[in-house]
């Protein structure tokens, strides 16, 4: 599983991104097997101090895009992990109940 973080207009500090990759690990590594990549995007939102998160990830048969934003960027990137999790974890119960 490649994980890529892209700051987009703003800087992560090195303990946001080794959090964020930790974070992301934890949550998808019983997939790490069936997933090819994540990518996050982290940048400011259209409204003033709002952080906005995009984890895409890419699993072998379809990808997969979740979003979160808020105030502060580590929630906003905890809400994201959180959602992409149950996500990844969905699509690959749909996956096996259609190959049965």
């Amino acid at each position: 599983m490649k994980i890529q973080i892209r700051p987009r207009g703003m800087t992560l500090s090195g303990t946001q991104s080794v959090r964020l990759e930790r974070d992301l690990y934890l949550a998808l590594a019983r997939f790490g097997d069936r997933i090819d990549r994540v990518i996050v995007e982290i940048s400011e939102g259209e409204v003033a101090g709002l952080k906005l998160c995009e984890i895409e990830v890419r699993l072998r048969s379809r990808i997969l895009k979740v979003e979160s934003s808020d105030t502060d960027v580590c929630l906003a990137v905890e809400h994201a992990v959180q959602r992409v999790a149950r996500s990844v974890s969905r699509a690959i119960e749909i996956e096996a109940l259609l190959r049965r």
